[in-house]
């Protein structure tokens, strides 16, 4: 049987400390140099060097996890976010315990609790309440806690997110000199999720400043879309569709290819978020791309930075959207 590698081996083959192998393990570069990074890296791979976390946990008293919450799992949002993360996190052997709010503030209450009591050293969370006082526990926790995509208001915690309105303004000039005359915004609950106000509150004042029609319609996917969809397209005035997230851009996608409503001949529809599919329905759907991946990435190094470096500012991390343009408006 093989014996297990030590850190003094590698150590000794990589011709550096102990010490600085531990802090390469926990990523506190601090002034490492790249070089230094490189052999490391290499070493352990020759020796297929793997670390005893739990050793290591009970050594320094820390649990080398760090806690994701989710709003809705079955989102692609989620799953691009996860990978972005965990490529980050990966790389200083930290660990994800992933969970899922689905979207409810009482059963994500329940998981962060759980999160806090299994000792993981941070949080991502996408909130599912814009209140911050409902995550007031967090703060008495003392645990480091980072934003994404969403944020509470007040902000209290550091937020990563997209560019929400600088996209949402640029498409939207362009799709005004269209002559599009009413402007449909389709959306889950605006309420609780600042994001989606974000989104609509950018296409309201462009549509108005504009002297065009505005009309809101909020759904819960509960009651059917269609209905409502179809008396639109039945309309004489040139109608365009906004979707505020991808889901919903789907769900929008889904009654218009079933009542073989032309686009954009019958109606325009364009919105976030742009999930490769969106190339091929119909014509090509314009969309507003979410970099997730890269928020994800940016999120993961900012937890790491906070649990690192015991930062306590509260700053904003925005990633730049991309337009994709194709032919549905």
């Amino acid at each position: 049987m093989r014996k297990n590698v030590t850190i003094s081996q590698v150590a000794e083959k990589a011709g550096v400390s102990k010490t600085t192998i531990s802090r390469f393990l926990n990523g506190h570069y601090g002034n490492m140099s790249k070089e230094t990074k490189e052999r490391i890296a290499q070493t352990i791979e020759e020796l297929k060097y793997r670390p005893n976390r739990q050793a290591q946990a009970l050594k320094s008293k820390r649990s080398y996890l760090i806690g994701i919450v989710v709003a809705d799992i079955s989102n692609m949002y989620s799953s691009l976010l996860l990978k972005g993360i965990g490529e980050v996190l990966g790389q200083v052997e930290y660990q994800m315990i992933i969970v899922d709010a689905a979207n409810s503030i009482k059963q994500e209450r329940a998981l962060l609790e759980k999160l806090i009591d299994q000792g993981v050293e941070g949080i991502i969370l996408q909130a599912s309440s814009r209140d911050a006082a409902q995550y007031s526990f967090l703060e008495d926790a003392r645990i480091p806690v980072l934003l994404v995509d969403r944020q509470t208001e007040p902000l209290k915690w550091p937020l990563v997110a997209s560019d929400n309105v600088t996209s949402t303004q640029k498409l939207m000039e362009t799709v005004l000199q269209k002559g599009y005359e009413k402007i449909v915004v389709v959306s889950e609950p605006l309420t609780d999720i600042v994001t989606r106000e974000l989104r609509y509150q950018t296409v309201k004042e462009l549509t108005e400043a504009a002297g065009r029609e505005l009309v809101l319609i909020e759904t819960t996917f509960e009651e059917s879309l269609a209905s409502k969809i179809l008396s639109l397209v039945k309309e004489p005035k040139k109608t365009l569709l906004f979707a505020t997230n991808g889901r919903v851009l789907m769900e929008l996608l889904t009654i218009l290819i079933n009542e073989k409503i032309s686009i954009p001949d019958d109606i325009g529809i364009t919105g976030f978020d742009d999930w490769k599919l969106t190339a091929l329905v119909g014509p090509g759907i314009t969309s507003i791309e979410q970099q997730t991946r890269v928020i994800g990435e940016t999120a993961a190094e900012q937890i790491m930075n906070i649990i690192q470096n015991n930062k306590t500012e509260v700053e904003r991390y925005i990633i730049p959207a991309k337009l994709q343009w194709r032919y549905s408006v």
